[in-house]
């Protein structure tokens, strides 16, 4: 058995293009909506722009064996992103997106066969104290969320995977992909997890060499 799959999570064109070169099992990257309406790939919330849009990324892909992860940043784009995979032959096969409980329905509801995670350990900084016990609450035994949103898998944070998250998704027969670790003692201790399908780092190369 190989252990769980590499997930390169980058963030320039040169490094996606790196990325694609060299076939990671899954190359992640952020999608939101640019002021002027295109859709770029971009963490921070608020996009130039000149940032790298998602028909540019989609064609650095376009020959590579590497599967896509789509994180969905912003609501209400969900369809025109997976109609833009579709449209450049991406097929459910080649992608997967994650992002939050109503993102991962709209998926599910309008693209039944795209494989979807609910993403799990988000930064709650500004989050009333209340509101963040019962979010960290739900994300230990998201059993409910899971349910509710239709899942395929869970992408959690590493802090949280130790917990109670990785128990549940063997139990319950789901995927796990685990981010985003970076630590070279936590790759080796979430490779040799064989609860966990996907890590997700900024450093494949290190995480593939301990692999093999």
């Amino acid at each position: 058995m190989r252990g769980p799959l590499i997930d390169a999570h980058r963030g320039s064109p040169d490094g996606f293009e790196k990325a694609f070169a060299a076939g990671y099992d899954y190359v992640e990257f952020d999608v939101r909506r640019a002021p002027s309406g295109r859709l770029v790939i971009q963490h921070d919330p608020h996009p130039p722009e000149d940032a790298l849009g998602l028909d540019q990324l989609l064609d650095m892909a376009a020959n590579s064996p590497s599967g896509l992860h789509v994180d969905l940043k912003e609501a209400g784009c969900e369809s025109e992103i997976v109609g833009s995979l579709f449209a450049r032959g991406f097929g459910p096969e080649r992608f997967v997106v994650t992002g939050a409980d109503s993102g991962v329905l709209a998926v599910k509801e309008k693209f039944p066969a795209v494989r979807a995670g609910l993403s799990l350990g988000d930064d709650l900084e500004g989050v009333p104290a209340w509101r963040r016990v019962r979010v960290r609450l739900s994300e230990l035994f998201p059993a409910r969320r899971v349910r509710a949103c239709r899942a395929d898998f869970v992408a959690v944070d590493y802090r949280l995977a130790a917990y109670t998250v990785l128990r549940y998704c063997a139990r319950a027969g789901l995927p796990a992909w685990v981010w985003t670790v970076d630590d070279e003692v936590q790759i080796r201790r979430f490779l040799s997890d064989p609860r966990v399908a996907v890590l997700i780092t900024n450093h494949p190369d290190q995480a593939r060499a301990l692999l093999r």
